[in-house]
């Protein structure tokens, strides 16, 4: 989901605590749950939970890095992680952040249009073979409506907030039939899951302990928890912006909590025979229905959402002073020819890459890898390396001097361009910028301290985790059959 400042008037909105923590849950956990039985049952029981823990308290201590940078510099001053990244680390590292950020969401959509297409189908039930059965069909029924709904809907009002609670509902509510159809049908497969990744006969026969599905399961750690693009959003408008870091651990342990129960259960009690995504093995009465319509509204919402936010990227980019209140005919076309490229591409993706778990680790090779671990440990690098240098400046006599000159001086300028010169030289001093001739990407490579070496370990996690699950979804690609007689209704 994305973070709403204003409301319909235009008015600033603070959020509360328990509001950003609902904000944070649901944009993480909407499509995620689906995802754990098969790879509790992937990795092991036993094992699979202390990885998802360890990659937890990885990201975490990354997003650490990240908020309390944003925290130590002036309120307002940073307001969306670009902002952080041009703050801390110069403008390329701004560019990187903002990049990220948008392929993100731009992935984001052809992920929660399979998640809806699916559950739709399952909810229909059609016969094999009728229009209704079609992929292609399911995937355009969900996909017109939420384009028509963006040409009214162009950006965010303070129902933002309201929403993210109802998800919460929505979220718990489908934790909970998941659970009861999965043991109202335990006798349905055999519990032969094995508690760590590489024992049990049964898993070793099914080939559950392949390379690619091992990488494809850990993959998904990455993606059910990745705060980082909404998260410095989110500190924005707190009412208390220093709590940031206590609701993001209680969201984390709230996403432990779901992901263990429904993960566990599911994978101890149908053992290797368990598909990703569970939902569609469901049996197909009033609790599978329900886990499904409840798929639709999370991951419909999620998709609709990410079209807001990727159609206003494409608006900035080709006509930063349009008017999003303007419905006229010419208004319209335009915002509709602005909505066809994120849209378009998300068709695309889904037809070429029908797999849900291929689709996650696209996702996850292309942005959570570096926008949950490398770029937030970069922050941390130069935010650091910065203060240091301030600390420097400030304990050197001469430096001390020059400083409190040269900042009265432009105090007085700025006063003076305003038509009023001040004396007030703390109230007008402007939040610090890198020096843009002087700044980098990536810091010099050194450790300079304990901290340093958590946050190089973190970053160049990231970019091994990267190459990995890229490697590992070209590979998935390739080895898709694309050989169906009726491409569209079979293989999409």
């Amino acid at each position: 989901m994305a973070v709403s400042t204003s409301d319909s008037n235009g008015t600033a909105v603070r959020m509360n605590f328990w509001l950003s923590f609902c904000m944070q849950v649901t944009f993480n956990t909407s499509g995620s749950i689906i995802l754990l039985p098969w790879t509790f049952a992937t990795l092991g029981y036993v094992l699979g939970p202390v990885l998802m823990v360890l990659f937890f308290a990885i990201t975490l201590r990354a997003q650490y890095f990240l908020n309390q940078s944003a925290l130590e510099l002036p309120r307002g001053a940073v307001s969306t992680l670009r902002d952080l990244g041009i703050q801390v680390g110069g403008r390329r590292l701004g560019l990187l952040a903002t990049a990220v950020q948008a392929l993100n969401m731009l992935l984001v959509m052809p992920t929660e249009l399979n998640v809806c297409a699916s559950a739709l189908q399952y909810v229909v039930n059609a016969q094999p073979g009728s229009a209704a059965h079609c992929n292609i069909i399911c995937v355009l029924a969900m996909a017109v409506p939420a384009v028509l709904v963006t040409q009214v809907v162009r950006r965010f009002g303070g129902k933002t907030g309201r929403l993210a609670c109802l998800s919460m509902v929505v979220i718990c509510a489908k934790c909970s039939l998941i659970v009861y159809s999965i043991l109202q049908h335990a006798d349905m497969y055999p519990s032969d899951a094995a508690p760590v990744a590489g024992m049990g006969a049964a898993a070793r026969a099914a080939g559950t302990y392949g390379w690619s599905n091992v990488l494809s399961a850990l993959s998904n750690f990455l993606w059910i928890l990745a705060p980082v693009f909404i998260n410095t959003e989110l500190a924005a408008v707190m009412e208390q912006p220093e709590q940031v870091h206590r609701q993001l651990f209680m969201s984390a342990c709230c996403m432990s909590f779901l992901y263990l129960i429904v993960g566990l259960v599911g994978a101890t009690t149908w053992g290797v025979s368990v598909p990703n995504p569970i939902n569609l093995q469901l049996p197909h009465d009033w609790a599978g229905i329900a886990v499904n319509c409840l798929l639709i509204y999370g991951a419909g919402l999620d998709y609709l959402l990410s079209q807001i936010v990727c159609t206003g990227f494409v608006q900035e980019l080709l006509d930063p002073g349009f008017d999003k209140s303007d419905f006229s005919a010419s208004g319209c076309c335009r915002w509709l020819a602005y909505s066809m490229p994120a849209n378009a591409c998300a068709l695309v993706l889904v037809c070429f890459v029908p797999e849900l778990e291929t689709l996650v680790g696209v996702v996850t090779a292309t942005a959570a890898t570096l926008g949950s671990w490398t770029i937030p440990a970069l922050v941390g690098l130069h935010w650091g390396r910065r203060q240091e240098l301030d600390l420097e400046k400030a304990t050197t006599p001469c430096t001390q001097q020059a400083t409190a000159e040269g900042a009265a001086a432009d105090a007085e300028q700025r006063g003076a361009d305003n038509g009023a010169v001040t004396h007030d030289v703390d109230a007008q001093v402007e939040p610090k910028i890198a020096d843009e001739p002087h700044s980098r990407l990536v810091p010099v490579l050194e450790v300079r301290n304990r901290i340093e070496l958590q946050q190089w370990f973190i970053a160049l996690s990231g970019i091994v985790a990267m190459v990995a699950l890229v490697a590992n979804s070209a590979y998935a690609i390739a080895t898709t059959d694309y050989s169906s007689q009726n491409f569209f209704c079979v293989v999409v």
